[in-house]
This record gives C-alpha cells, sequence and structure tokens, in this order.
C-alpha cells in the first residue's frame, strides 16, 4: 500500500512539474516583450514579401506595356521615313519588310498609316455626320488586306469621308452603323472585313461560282472613338478577280452616327 502511495506521489509531482514548465514557456512566448516584438516583425516582413510580389506583377505588366509602346514607336518612325522617301500609293501593293527583327510589315500596310498621320479627323463640334460613297470602276482587289478605295462620295456630311484612301476618321466619338455592299460575278470571288481602328468588326463573302452577278451587304453598329479609322479591306484568303462596280450596280460604302 506504502509502494502505491508512494508511486501516486512521483507522477503527482511529474505532472505538477510538466505543467509549471508548459506554462512558462507560454509566459516566454506570449508574455515576453521581446517575443512579442519579434512575432510582430516577422507579420510585417510577411505584409512586405506579398507587396512585393504584389508589385513585382504590376512592374511586369508595365514592361510588357512599354515593350508594346516602344514597338509603336519604332512603328510610326518607319511610317516617317516611308512617307519621306516618295508619294503615297494605296493602289500599289508591295512585299514585306522586315521592321527591326519584328514580323514583317507590307509596305502598302505602312503608306496607309503614313496617309492618315496627314488627315485631320474634323474637330468642330458635329452633332450629324454621315457619308456614302460608290466606286466608279472596277476594284483590282486580289491582294491580301488590301484597302478598297471608293472614289465617288455621293454624301459626306461632317468631312469625315477621304475617298482617297477609302477611309472614314470619325470626328467624334460615339455609336456608328456602316454598311458595305460588294458586287461580284463569274469565278471571282471575295471575303471583305470592315475595320475600326485597325480591328475587324465584320466580314461577309460571296463566290458567284460562275452562275450568278450580283451582291453582298455587310452591316455594323459599333462604337467609334473620335480619331478612329474605319475602312474596308479584303480578308486574309479567299480573294480572286476584281470587285465590279458599274451603273448595273455599284460597290459602295457607307456610315453615320447613331449617338
Amino acid at each position: 500500500m506504502a509502494s502505491l502511495l508512494l508511486i501516486i506521489i512521483c507522477v503527482y509531482l511529474t505532472l505538477n512539474s510538466y505543467v509549471q514548465t508548459s506554462v512558462v514557456v507560454s509566459e516566454d512566448q506570449y508574455g515576453n516583450p521581446d517575443w512579442k516584438m519579434a512575432m510582430k516583425q516577422i507579420e510585417e516582413l510577411q505584409k512586405i514579401v506579398k507587396n512585393m510580389d504584389d508589385y513585382s506583377k504590376i512592374v511586369k505588366r508595365q514592361n510588357g506595356r512599354i515593350a508594346q509602346l516602344e514597338s509603336r514607336v519604332r512603328f510610326l518612325e518607319a511610317i516617317v521615313r516611308l512617307e519621306e522617301n516618295g508619294p503615297v500609293d494605296l493602289q500599289t501593293h508591295e512585299k514585306g519588310i522586315e521592321f527591326n527583327g519584328t514580323n514583317a510589315i507590307s509596305k502598302g500596310s505602312l503608306k496607309r498609316k503614313g496617309r492618315l498621320l496627314s488627315l485631320q479627323p474634323t474637330t468642330v463640334p458635329i452633332e450629324t455626320v454621315a457619308f456614302f460613297a460608290y466606286s466608279t470602276s472596277a476594284i483590282p482587289a486580289s491582294i491580301t488586306h488590301h484597302i478598297l478605295i471608293f472614289d465617288n462620295t455621293v454624301t459626306n456630311v461632317g468631312n469625315a469621308y477621304h475617298p482617297h484612301t477609302g477611309t472614314f476618321i470619325a470626328p467624334r466619338s460615339g455609336f456608328y452603323v456602316f454598311t458595305w455592299t460588294i458586287r461580284l460575278n463569274g469565278a471571282m470571288h471575295h471575303t471583305t472585313e470592315l475595320l475600326v481602328d485597325n480591328n475587324i468588326i465584320n466580314s461577309i463573302y460571296l463566290n458567284p461560282n460562275n452562275a450568278i452577278d450580283g451582291g453582298v451587304t455587310g452591316t455594323v453598329v459599333v462604337h467609334v472613338n473620335q480619331g478612329d479609322d474605319v475602312f474596308v479591306r479584303t480578308g486574309l484568303r479567299y480573294n480572286n478577280g476584281d470587285i465590279k462596280s458599274d451603273s448595273d450596280g455599284r460597290s459602295s460604302f457607307a456610315g453615320w452616327i447613331l449617338i
């Protein structure tokens, strides 16, 4: 019996010593001012690391944007050099040129941009903007991404359509309606696209297959920012022969502002 009592006393003393040690450790961790300061500094360091990760992502995005802007500057410089070397001829298709190690760019595209630099959209407040133009003759259009020139202007309220380039430049921001009609016959077949600020908005395709002489029309309703250029061009593929336009049926381009 005495042995059992002795064992119980030893167990009690051992457990009591463990509890006291745990309390001391707990006090050292959570009651010691130095320990609290160390934990606070660790939390602050964790926040700094997280912020640095966020800043790194922001810097990465900004670097990408800077690279895009630098590429844009080089593109515009190439336009200026090309414009200085000779007159602009939008009907001429040139071979691609290598541009500071980037993708090849067609001189025809550069010439179009150079021409647009010299065109200033109407900045006087205009309530109504509308235009309608058609081609007076067949349009050679077997070339990829060839801008279609609708040279005869019937309506041009606001003077924002430029018949020598086939380009409309928005005099003010708003929602616009644009429509274009392409006439084809025989073995001719074409895909044509309407672009706003170099973004394809819609495309249409017609293949008469030597069976019909007819036309196809595309229409878009789109928001256009002031100074954006709008034009119709041939698509990436499916382009063969001329686009017809005569007194029996006109190929045309029109647009007007909604709101």
